[in-house]
């Protein structure tokens, strides 16, 4: 509430000022260049420019996003910079699979959701290119699949706009050195634009070091009738993450501490993409494009293991040793050959997990759209079509090992035959749209729209049989409807009602059995097919625009049905099963407030108050729930499954703040940022009956950048100024099997956050 009253007076401080509106921002209305001024939009779309894209000075875009956006935080499960959850208004996306991903990313019109997960890989994206991003929010349909709780559109830079270049050096904490070079460069009709970022750091947990690189390239023509653009991505990145650790490890030893490792992936790209613009008399424009994107992602992660020597003495080789089994005797392990594995100590205390996906995609894009006049009203009315596709092969391998003193692996050479996963998906998305902004004067606006999608799935077993064998089909139109008024004083009233869609994704489709949890990212089995999520966003809300004063309230409530969750189930912290748990809903207010102080003092206030939470009564499996059945401490207790209405989702925070103050000069600026949010639930326990959440924090940042000179500049950067012990994930899990008989207890397992952190740098313009 006090954000609220905060805001209000000052509304009413700048009631009497003169009404100066800022540069007019324009926002994508589709992912292929359709723009509406922001003023305009019907609901509380957000816009990055260049330059604080710049002055934020994050190591990559999901930082960038969970620092800079109104709504918006990071959950890092993954223990890395590049690979952290991205969470708005309680929809998620993420580079690793597990999360339900209700976000949809674009690059220059292009979703780079990757085809296998619907995963975003935030490292193959290359910032130091970025001319404007934008977060679109809400179920917004004619962004297509996965925009469930908003979009976010990334338009890069090209020669025209940007000529010269730019070399900057970083250096920081645990051994951070960055380099970044940009160039760009026009004649008459023809420009180029370049861009390459190089980033190395040890990481400040423990074997946790991480490599980027990335190679931007675009290619731009311009002539009467339109323009065409070629552009060019590249990344070959090596990025350690070792994941959560129990919280009673990380008061052992430290929050540095992790609980196995290796947990490295590997991702390969090459991007190539085409589109163009071009004038069909004097009424219309053809907006068009395609492009190819392979992309092989390898993974390695050492981990403990469910497997032990075997106690039924039948279980045993001539000798009489015993053969390795499955939990309680379930079964003997064998390898891909058929051949029962004998226990010892190089097999018997690990697990290395390893993966290779390797995808295809393609697609294209055509639109057509004119502005017209019908009597007082004006249009702009724009249709299409899009197909988007993609070819995977996926392989995966359980190799037995043993760990050593380190909690790290050594490998045996001896293969798990049930684990072995050779899988081949192809996905087909289709979509056809219609939309048309309509004006009736200067105050008054509607932005109506349509989409139909239809995904079809095919997955192919390659592996010793044809359990995951599919063939998927999911079709659906969603609309859009909103509007906003302009009453006077540089303030718009706006609504919208919207409905968006996701399909189910391969890897969902090949593990939703309860019966037989899946270990992500492998060990998928044949399982019941799942439903669709489709979700209704309604958006009502303010924004103003004064001399000194910007400001918006926003109201939204999305209602999700058939939602897919992961349900952890099993003794490791990433097994489970992909299930649909019904309706889910997320309300909630944004706030957000921007002043101008002084001549060179600005404020910045973004507050959010979030309820996420299941609509309907179902029950989960949770085998690593700390609270235990009195009669029975090898059971949860049953309250544990009971999921009921009304219980909060898991790892969705009531509260989010943002707030900056930053003095800025003719050659200088420096910002104070805090940046907090509430206690979360864990995963894991969606019934809510544990009194243990992960608690909820406030950090303190500061940047500085000081010109020095016409052409160079000095950056610095404190992150987490006061050192701040916190965690931004939970889980749960076992760690006695690989911890020992002291961490019999020890099941909630944390994601901790960075340390104190520094960062200094300087930035040449040449």
């Amino acid at each position: 509430m006090w954000a609220g009253t905060i805001l209000m007076m000052a509304c009413c401080v700048a009631a009497d000022a003169a009404v100066e509106l800022p540069p007019q921002l324009v926002i994508g209305t589709t992912p292929y260049g359709d723009a509406v001024g922001v003023r305009d939009y019907p609901g509380n779309a957000q816009v990055l420019d260049a330059s604080t894209i710049a002055e934020a000075q994050a190591s990559g875009l999901n930082e960038l996003l969970s620092r800079s956006l109104s709504g918006v935080y990071a959950v890092d499960a993954a223990g890395n910079p590049f690979q952290s959850d991205i969470y708005y208004r309680g929809y998620s996306t993420s580079p690793l699979l597990g999360l339900p991903q209700g976000l949809a990313v674009f690059q220059d019109g292009v979703r780079v959701n990757e085809a296998f997960g619907d995963t975003v890989n935030w490292d193959l994206l290359p910032q130091a290119a970025v001319q404007r991003l934008e977060l679109v929010p809400g179920s917004n349909p004619l962004f297509g699949l996965n925009a469930l709780g908003g979009a976010v559109s990334l338009r890069t830079r090209n020669g025209f706009d940007d000529p010269g270049g730019e070399f900057e050096l970083g250096l920081g904490s645990n051994q951070r050195l960055s380099l970044s070079l940009t160039h760009g460069t026009s004649s008459d009709n023809t420009a180029l634009f370049l861009a390459a970022e190089s980033f190395d750091e040890n990481g400040w947990r423990e074997h946790s070091e991480s490599a980027v690189r990335q190679v931007f390239a675009r290619v731009s023509t311009r002539f009467d009738e339109g323009s065409l653009d070629a552009t060019l991505t590249v990344a070959d990145n090596r990025l350690r993450g070792n994941g959560a650790v129990p919280e009673a490890l990380v008061a052992a030893e430290g929050r540095d501490a992790v609980f196995t490792h290796p947990d490295q992936t590997s991702p390969q790209m090459l991007f190539l993409n085409l589109f163009g613009r071009h004038a069909l008399g004097a009424e219309w424009t053809l907006d068009a494009g395609s492009y190819y994107r392979r992309n092989r992602i390898d993974t390695f992660n050492g981990d403990g293991t469910e497997f032990s020597a075997c106690e039924d003495p039948t279980l045993s080789d001539p000798d009489g040793d015993a053969y390795l089994c499955e939990e309680d005797d379930e079964a003997v392990v064998e390898t891909p050959a058929g051949e029962p594995v004998v226990a010892d100590g190089d097999n018997s205390s690990a697990t290395r997990n390893s993966s290779r996906t390797t995808t295809d995609g393609y697609g294209a894009h055509l639109s057509f759209g004119t502005q017209r006049r019908f009597g007082e009203s004006r249009h702009a009315l724009s249709l299409g079509a899009g197909y988007g596709g993609g070819y995977t092969h996926f392989a995966s391998d359980s190799e037995l090992a043993r760990l050593t003193d380190t909690r790290g692996t050594v490998g045996s050479e001896q293969y798990v035959a049930e684990s072995r996963v050779r899988l081949r998906a192809r996905n087909d998305n289709v979509g056809v749209w219609i939309a048309d902004g309509i004006r009736f004067g200067e105050r008054w606006g509607v932005q109506l729209g349509m989409r139909w999608n239809r995904t079809h799935i095919v997955l192919s077993d390659r592996g010793p049989d044809d359990d995951l064998d599919g063939d998927h089909i999911f079709h659906r139109i969603n609309l859009l409807a909103g509007g906003h008024y302009r009453p006077g004083g540089g303030w718009t009233v706006f609504g919208s009602l919207s409905e968006g869609s996701r399909a189910p994704t391969p890897v969902e489709l090949s593990c939703a059995n309860p019966d037989a949890p899946c270990k992500l990212p492998n060990g998928f089995v044949d399982d019941p097919p799942l439903d669709a999520v489709v979700t209704r966003t309604a958006e009502f809300g303010a924004r103003f625009d004064r001399a000194r004063l910007r400001g918006s309230i926003s109201l939204f409530a999305a209602d999700s049905d058939d939602d897919i969750l992961f349900i952890t189930d099993g003794t490791l912290s990433n097994e489970g099963y992909f299930d649909n748990v019904g309706k889910t809903r997320r309300v909630g207010i944004e706030w957000a407030l921007r002043a101008q102080l002084s001549e060179h003092v600005e404020a910045t206030l973004d507050y959010t108050w979030l309820r996420a939470s299941f609509r309907e009564r179902f029950l989960v499996n949770t085998p690593n729930h700390p609270l235990r059945d009195a009669a029975d401490d090898e059971e949860p207790a049953a309250a544990t499954g009971a999921v009921e209405r009304g219980d909060r989702l898991p790892l969705t925070p009531s509260q989010l703040l943002r707030a900056e103050l930053a003095w800025r000069g003719a050659r200088w600026r420096l910002a104070a940022e805090v940046l907090a949010r509430g206690d979360m639930i864990f995963r894991g326990d969606e019934a809510n009956v544990d009194d243990q959440r992960v608690p909820g924090f406030a950090l303190f940042n500061l940047r500085g950048q000081w010109q020095f000179t016409p052409r160079w500049t000095a950056l610095a950067g404190l992150s987490n100024v006061f050192d701040t012990d916190y965690a931004s994930f939970g889980v749960y899990g076992e760690a006695d099997e690989v911890l020992g008989e002291d961490y019999e207890d020890a099941r909630r397992f944390i994601g901790p956050g960075a340390p104190r952190q520094y960062s200094l740098g300087v930035r040449l313009a040449f």
